[in-house]
């Protein structure tokens, strides 16, 4: 019933807003299904005077499964698990009502239902079962935008959701805007609280009350130069201290005929520079290059025990192009090399350790006719303790403005140097899709896949299966966005 408050709450604004005169809305829903097979890792053991010499010179079980035997009693592995089940269901709906009696005033909400409706409970990501995404009352007249309520803030120190309040000023000479923000946080990069189980299985870890968040921004254009800055804090109410204070600068820039985009953060909570990144970018008609460096560096709250393994960044440069030898041909590619930064620990037992790798990926799309449309990609990368390979492509048939037809397979290997495992699954499947306007859609996609994890034991297994995925959206509401506009007007100069 918790879990349930915010929804209800948000149907009963809902029904209360509608029974005012005059108001207008838009609602969209969407609702997408799939069925998929998958199988995980068991963990077991046997008793020391139970495992046998193996061919690979290490000892396995009497059926051949490779162990590792420490000073204790037993010895440990992992065999493939039974295959499960799962049919994962989705259905999120979105609201905007404007037109409640109050000039500039409109409510938004968005929320979503999760569930799976295979046998086998053991799909992630389908709890809690019901989610308020957002739901808040917004205000908006000449330079002042004023929300209220559920909402999500995006910026350079990542997507932030909490329930407060935001407020932005906006000064058109000089282009300035000012934006502050505060409430209660809810968990990183979800939408539910930092309570919630479905975070975090160490009960004991988790904070027992939710964090204070509050932040502000500033941006500045002046001509061809767009500055922005940002300060964010997260604090525990029962105790007052800090669990997160980051900032971050970012600029763009139009330098002629180049693009210039850089940004950094900095951690003040650790004291440790955090990302960053710069790229410059050439577009001209028929090509465009881009080139760039940056750097990454994962972040944790304070609250959280992971900040406690000393995470180490890597830093890399990259360059991409993009080419159109033909209006029917277009090539692209990309190349990135990394390298990690020095952890700060011994390996005398390995002297070199690999701490630098490298990534490419190249592709074309064809527009062969009107109906006709190929694509197809290649990539590899080698990083330290494995590496990958993978190709895909696709045929898109579109013989109406409302029916598409695709066709699509692919590839990836995984090679783990490092582990006595490698994987590699290979896909095949078709995809229709009816678009009846841009307010309604129905699609379907039916895919054949192999999944193989081969190893040189009993601990091998191979999972082939048919995954099958629908969906729909649909969106409706009053007429009164879709009314035409006046005729222009020619403005005196």
């Amino acid at each position: 019933m918790k879990r349930a408050l915010p929804l209800i709450s948000v149907c009963v604004v809902f029904l209360r807003v509608a029974s005012l005169p005059a108001q207008d809305y838009r609602v969209r829903l969407d609702a997408r299904a799939q069925s998929v097979s998958f199988r995980g890792l068991i963990s077991d053991s046997i008793l020391v005077a139970d495992a046998v010499p193996g061919t690979s010179g290490g000892f396995e079980t009497p059926d051949g499964h490779a162990v590792r035997c420490s000073a204790g009693e037993y010895c440990y592995f992992l065999r493939p698990g039974p295959v499960m089940r799962g049919v994962p269901v989705t259905a999120a709906a979105s609201l905007i009502m404007w037109g409640l009696g109050v000039d500039g005033l409109s409510l938004r909400a968005t929320g979503r239902v999760l569930g799976n409706l295979g046998s086998d409970e053991a799909w992630p990501g389908t709890e809690p079962s019901m989610q308020l995404i957002e739901g808040l009352l917004e205000y908006q007249r000449s330079a002042i935008v004023a929300r209220v309520g559920r909402q999500l803030v995006s910026s350079r120190l990542e997507s932030m959701g909490f329930d407060g309040g935001w407020l932005r000023y906006r000064w058109e000479q000089p282009r300035i805007e000012i934006t502050g923000y505060g409430g209660w946080g809810l968990g990183q990069a979800t939408a539910v609280t930092p309570l919630s189980p479905a975070l975090n299985p160490l009960d004991e870890w988790r904070p027992r009350n939710r964090q204070i968040v509050a932040g502000a921004e500033a941006a500045w254009l002046f001509r061809n130069v767009d500055v922005h800055g940002e300060y964010r804090r997260e604090v525990d109410p029962e105790n007052d201290y800090f669990v997160s204070e980051r900032t971050a600068l970012s600029i763009g820039a139009l330098i002629r005929a180049f693009r210039l985009n850089a940004g950094l953060d900095y951690n003040m909570a650790d004291g440790q520079l955090g990302n960053a990144d710069v790229a410059i970018t050439y577009p001209r008609r028929t090509f465009s290059v881009s080139a760039g460096a940056r750097r990454y560096r994962p972040y944790f709250s304070l609250w959280t025990l992971w900040g406690a393994f000393s995470p180490v960044p890597y830093n890399a440069v990259n360059i991409s192009a993009q080419i159109r030898p033909a209006e029917w041909l277009s090539l692209h590619g990309r190349a990135e090399r990394y390298s990690y930064e020095s952890a700060g620990v011994s390996t005398a037992l390995v002297p070199e350790l690999e701490d630098r790798g490298w990534r490419a990926r190249i592709g074309a799309t064809a527009t062969m006719t009107e109906r006709w449309t190929f694509d197809g990609n290649y990539g590899l990368e080698y990083g330290p303790g494995a590496s990958a390979r993978s190709a895909d492509a696709a045929l898109t048939f579109t013989p109406n403005e409302r029916l598409a037809l695709d066709l699509y397979g692919g590839s990836l290997a995984r090679p783990l140097e490092l582990r006595f495992y490698d994987a590699t699954s290979r896909w095949v499947g078709g995809r229709i899709q009816w678009q009846h306007s841009t307010q309604r859609r129905v699609w379907g996609d039916v895919s054949m896949v192999n999944d193989d994890r081969d190893r040189p034991d009993a601990s091998a297994s191979s999972l082939d299966q048919v995954r099958v995925r629908a969906g729909l959206s649909l969106a409706f509401g009053s007429g009164a966005d879709r009314t035409p506009l006046p005729p222009a007007r020619p403005t005196l100069r």
